[in-house]
């Protein structure tokens, strides 16, 4: 027992030199309490750098996982603006076909019609308008005696002549419109 106390105080003075204290002024379960806490802070250091790394590499992914996504629904823009809207492979593979159609509909670019000019869809509005004030005012001109319906009737004549935007449809609607308030 001697033998062996004498060589735990030899190799102390070592671990003294080693970790550089003074073995007569430290007691071995001060430095050995120490040593123990700083393992364990070691692990728990170690443990927390590894969490982290694998944060910042899942940010990563993630950030090149919504690079990608936004570069692909780019293309898809692009090729819906294009107006292709199948994604046929050239091995003849239809594996995008769904893909666009579902995309087309969600954007609603299924449901878009392509328009001409501009001006046709004015003159448009413009006549349905003429239309409907017509037919109000002959509304209000129900109780009126006959003179004046006939009155209305050359007033709306002379109002299709003017008008730029005559077509078929509207001198039909126009005829109509008094027998509709008799």
């Amino acid at each position: 027992m001697q033998l062996m106390h004498e060589n735990m105080e030899k190799q102390y003075e070592d671990l003294g030199k080693f970790f550089v204290f003074d073995p007569k002024k430290m007691s071995p379960e001060e430095v050995f309490g120490d040593l123990n806490n700083f393992r364990t802070m070691f692990q728990q250091a170690v443990k927390e750098n590894q969490k982290r790394k694998e944060a910042e590499e899942k940010i990563r992914r993630a950030k090149l996982a919504k690079e990608k996504a936004e570069k692909e629904k780019e293309e898809k823009q692009k090729r819906m603006n294009a107006g292709e809207i199948l994604n046929i492979n050239d091995d003849g593979d239809e594996t995008g076909i769904m893909d666009g159609l579902l995309e087309a509909l969600q954007s609603g670019a299924a449901f878009k019609r392509k328009r001409g000019p501009r001006q046709a869809a004015n003159n448009r509005r413009g006549a349905g308008q003429a239309v409907t004030n017509l037919l109000a005012k002959e509304l209000l001109q129900e109780s009126a005696p006959s003179s004046a319906m006939k009155k209305s009737r050359l007033t709306a004549e002379d109002r299709k002549e003017s008008t730029p935007e005559d077509t078929g449809s509207l001198e039909d609607l126009l005829d109509d419109a008094p027998l509709r308030s008799n």
